[in-house]
C-alpha cells in the first residue's frame, strides 16, 4: 500500500485511488448497535477490543454505545499507549509483558489510566511488584488461565490458586480477576461450537469457585469474544466480553455471526489480465494481509483470490472476465491484519 491518501468524508467511491482501505460508517455503527444492544440491561458487559481496527475514532464510538465496562481491552503494551493518548482511561492489556523496559512503560501508563496486565507465573508477578513498587504506582493483574489453546497462561485450578496467594501479597499489585483466550472456534456445527465455548469457559468459572474459597475475591471473569459472546454473556460467573471483530467483521468470522455485515474493505485495482481467466490486481500482502485464509471479492461475480504475493493479487474468473481499471472491492479474511498494515 503506498504512503496513506487520506480523503475527505463524502468522497465518491470512485475518486479513491487504491489501493485504499475504505470502512462503510453506516454499516459500522449499525454492527456496534447490534452487539451493545445485547450487553444492555444484563449483568455481563462488553469490553471492546481495538486490536481489530486500532482506531481511537472507532473505539470512542463503541464506548458511547450502551452495555460496556467503560474501558477497552488491547493486545499489546504499544496500543495501550496509543489509546492512553487518545484519552481512554480504562486499559486491559490481554497479553504479558516480561522485559524490564516494557514493565516501565506500563508503570508510567498507570500514572494516567486503569492499566490492567495479564500474568500467568510468579517470577512476571515479582518482576512487576518490584517495578510498580518503585515507580510508586499500583498494577492490576489479571491471570491468564490456560483452557484450550496452549498458549500462554497458567493451568486452571491449584496452579491459578497459587498464583493469586502470590499476587495478592505482592506489593503494588491489585488482583483484578480471570481471563482466559480460547482458540477460535469455527466450527460449522453451532452446537460444537457451543459445548467447546462452555467447556473451556468452566475452567475459568471453576477456577473463579477454587480461589474464592481460600478467600481471595475475584472481581473479573473476562472470557469469550465476538465468535461466542452469546455463549459467554449466558453463563452465570462472567463478568465482561472482551469482542472487537465485530465491529468491522472480516472473512474469518462472517459465516458465524451473520447479524454482523462487513464494514471494511480494500478497493484495489485490476492492472493486467495476462491470460484467459487470470488477472493481477494492484492489492496483496503488504495491503490485506497474509493469513491462513484467502479475501474475498465482493462486487464480481466468480473472481476468487488464488494466491497473494508482497504487492499483487492472483485473481481466477470463473466466468465472464475483466479489464484492466477495473475496481476490485476485497474482504480480508482477518481484519486486524489489514488495518494494521
Amino acid at each position: 500500500m503506498e504512503r496513506p491518501i487520506l480523503k475527505q468524508i463524502g468522497t465518491l467511491a470512485e475518486e479513491l485511488d487504491p489501493s485504499s482501505l475504505v470502512v462503510d460508517i453506516g454499516v459500522l455503527e449499525k454492527n456496534i448497535a447490534t452487539m451493545h444492544s445485547y450487553f444492555d440491561g444484563i449483568d455481563v458487559k462488553l469490553r471492546p477490543h481495538v486490536d481489530s481496527h486500532l482506531c481511537p475514532a472507532i473505539a470512542h464510538k463503541q464506548l458511547a454505545a450502551s452495555g460496556t465496562v467503560d474501558g477497552i481491552a488491547t493486545t499489546t503494551l504499544g496500543q495501550a499507549e496509543a489509546f492512553v493518548q487518545s484519552g481512554f482511561t480504562d486499559v486491559f492489556v490481554t497479553n504479558v509483558v516480561v522485559t524490564p523496559q516494557k514493565i516501565d512503560r506500563l508503570c508510567a501508563l498507570s500514572r494516567q489510566a486503569k492499566m490492567t496486565i495479564a500474568v500467568d507465573n510468579q517470577t512476571n508477578a515479582n518482576d512487576l511488584s518490584a517495578s510498580a513498587a518503585q515507580k510508586g504506582v499500583t498494577i492490576n493483574v489479571a491471570i491468564d488461565v490456560d483452557t484450550s489453546f496452549s498458549r500462554y497462561g497458567v493451568n486452571p485450578g491449584a496452579p491459578a490458586v497459587d498464583l493469586a496467594k502470590i499476587i495478592v501479597s505482592s506489593e503494588n499489585l491489585e488482583f483484578a480477576g480471570l481471563m482466559t483466550y480460547e482458540s477460535r472456534i469455527f466450527d460449522k456445527n453451532t452446537e460444537a461450537i457451543a459445548t467447546e465455548s462452555r467447556k473451556s469457559i468452566q475452567k475459568v468459572l471453576d477456577t473463579r469457585q477454587d480461589i474464592e474459597r481460600v478467600g481471595i475475591d475475584v472481581g473479573m471473569v473476562s472470557v469469550g469474544g465476538t465468535s461466542n459472546y452469546q455463549i459467554a454473556a449466558g453463563m452465570s460467573g462472567v463478568t465482561e466480553v472482551p469482542a472487537g471483530t465485530y465491529a468491522l467483521m472480516d472473512g474469518r468470522y462472517r459465516p458465524h455471526c451473520p447479524q454482523f455485515q462487513p464494514a471494511a474493505h480494500i478497493l484495489g485495482i485490476v492492472i493486467s489480465t495476462p491470460e484467459d481467466g487470470i488477472a493481477i490486481m494492484d492489492a496483496g500482502g503488504k495491503t490485506i494481509g497474509a493469513d491462513i485464509g484467502q479475501p474475498t471479492v465482493e462486487n464480481i461475480p466468480g473472481v476468487t483470490v488464488r494466491s497473494l504475493s508482497a504487492e499483487h493479487g492472483n485473481l481466477v474468473l470463473a466466468e465472464g472476465g475483466v479489464s484492466v481499471g477495473d475496481k476490485v472491492w476485497v474482504l480480508p479474511w482477518d481484519v486486524g491484519l489489514a488495518f494494521n498494515l
